[in-house]
């Protein structure tokens, strides 16, 4: 399955940037999970991964989360990201993610591919 990361309208990547503000100890983590998104796609189950609502799922990361869905396929789209501070997820992060799902399927675009991103 192929990583793509949502790209802002100033053409940045919140999730990379997430990603790139963290510890080295969780950001090994993270790409950890992802590997293994890459390869269980839809079966990646808990601990590891969750069903949110509306397509989007969560990667779990210890305390931190990782919003994405499918897209065509065989690709898996991360559209937010961050540090889990409740037991709930707040609904101001959902429904950007939502938000964002929606704008990349309707126009398949500002999305950035994985092998693009320097670690």
């Amino acid at each position: 399955m192929n990583i793509l990361y949502f790209v802002d309208e100033r053409g940045d990547s919140p999730v990379r940037e997430f990603i790139d503000e963290l510890p080295l100890d969780e950001q090994a983590k993270i790409h950890a999970y992802i590997d293994e998104l890459r390869k269980q796609g839809h079966n990646l189950r808990r601990p590891l991964a969750d069903y949110v609502k509306d397509g989007i799922y969560e990667l779990r990361p210890k305390a931190n989360r990782l919003f994405y869905f499918f897209f065509l396929k065989e690709n898996i789209v991360f559209v937010h990201a961050i540090k889990k501070k409740t037991n709930e997820i707040p609904e101001k992060d959902i429904t950007l993610s939502l938000k964002r799902k929606k704008f990349i399927e309707e126009y398949q675009a500002n999305i950035i591919k994985e092998e693009n991103y320097e670690d």
